[in-house]
């Protein structure tokens, strides 16, 4: 899943198209994030769920993701790399270690969707673009402008909009906000809510929080993963 140079330059009609191109630029990417899980059925308590993950990106497709589940919902973990072969991906649910060759890279972030909560597909789709990858900030239909705020004490622009695109027809009505800073242009924060038409008093929610950093140094060796059992 390399990047063509087209797809470097390729510019976007809507709003999130300087954030999609922004991605598409770095040399290399890094994040720290967590991803809240809100659920709520009327008459119901309230379940909440904290999970964290991390994302390494160096250019064109060396690449790394491990999200790690909430001890208390089952502590759970999902790998996914490359290191400049085939992306790999590892489950700690089911012990597989699949190895997604022959232009079938997508494929570990498509299963990875509800394990990770949408975590592994908040930043891959824009580093990835031509993989067409679904996630929280990516295939949004009629994103729109919806002011400034300041998260974190770093000043951001929002971006709102009803629905987005899951897959090849599949459109899903939950209103997303997203957060983008002014400074570095990258995705800071995602609320994805209930979807449109939800009972009355339902709670249905992920907030992903995200600290980026631009063009870090990273080593080969930080995009090597051993799966547990593997081996040496």
């Amino acid at each position: 899943m390399a990047r063509s140079q087209e797809e470097i330059e390729a510019p976007e009609d809507d709003v999130m198209g300087p954030v999609s191109a922004r991605y598409r630029k770095l040399a290399s990417y890094s994040d720290q994030g967590t991803v809240e899980v809100r659920y709520q059925w009327p008459g119901n308590p309230l379940v909440t769920e904290r999970h964290s993950f991390r994302t390494l990106f160096r250019a064109p497709r060396n690449f790394f993701f491990r999200f790690d589940a909430d001890p208390a919902a089952g502590g759970d973990a999902l790998v996914i790399w490359c290191d400049g072969g085939a992306f790999q991906s590892w489950w700690k649910a089911t012990g597989v270690h699949t190895v997604h060759d022959g232009g079938k890279g997508a494929v570990a972030f498509l299963t990875a969707q509800s394990p990770t909560k949408d975590s592994a597909n908040l930043i891959a789709p824009h580093l990835f673009p031509q993989a067409k990858l679904p996630g929280p900030t990516y295939g949004l239909i009629e994103p729109r402008e919806n002011g400034d705020d300041e998260l974190a004490g770093r000043r951001c622009r929002k971006i709102v909009a009803d629905q987005r695109v899951t897959g090849v027809v599949t459109v899903e009505k939950r209103p997303t906000t997203v957060w983008i800073d002014q400074d570095s242009g990258l995705v800071r924060k995602v609320v994805v809510d209930a979807e449109v038409n939800s009972p009355a008093g339902m709670i249905d929610q992920r907030i992903f929080l995200i600290e980026p950093v631009v063009d870090p140094e990273l080593s080969d060796d930080q995009f090597i993963f051993a799966p547990p059992g593997s081996a040496p």
